[in-house]
């Protein structure tokens, strides 16, 4: 039990006559990448839900573009990610900065990649 912190990347594919990449004879209309996890990071949990699903905490899917991430770079890197407390959430502490620090550089150049016929998302999600 406790705090599980997911972000995955979702490309979508469009636009291919016909001709979309199959599995098990069907098409495939997209696929899920994990961009990156934490276990017990409830500050930045926090921020996400407060700053991008106004405070609503149901452990649903937050879409997050290119600036929203670029932002919780920022604050996390700042140290400006509020305390946060939940049934089993655990403790952040200032180990968890350069981790983050890679997951999010490396999402935001992820998102930004660009390939004929795909659209990507990122996606936030926790569960508990």
């Amino acid at each position: 039990m406790g705090l599980d912190m997911y972000l995955k990347g979702v490309k979508y594919y469009w636009g291919f006559n016909g001709q979309r990449p199959k599995e098990d004879g069907f098409d495939v209309s997209g696929h899920t990448i994990e961009l990156g996890y934490w276990r017990k990071h409830p500050d930045l949990h926090g921020y996400i839900v407060q700053t991008f699903a106004e405070g609503k905490d149901e452990c649903q899917d937050i879409e997050l573009c290119t600036d929203d991430l670029v932002k919780i770079l920022a604050a996390s890197e700042a140290g400006d990610l509020p305390h946060t407390e939940g049934f089993f959430f655990g403790e952040s502490d200032e180990t968890d900065k350069p981790h983050t620090k890679t997951v999010l550089e490396g999402a935001i150049k992820w998102l930004e990649e660009k390939e004929d016929r795909v659209s990507r998302s990122v996606i936030y999600r926790a569960s508990w």
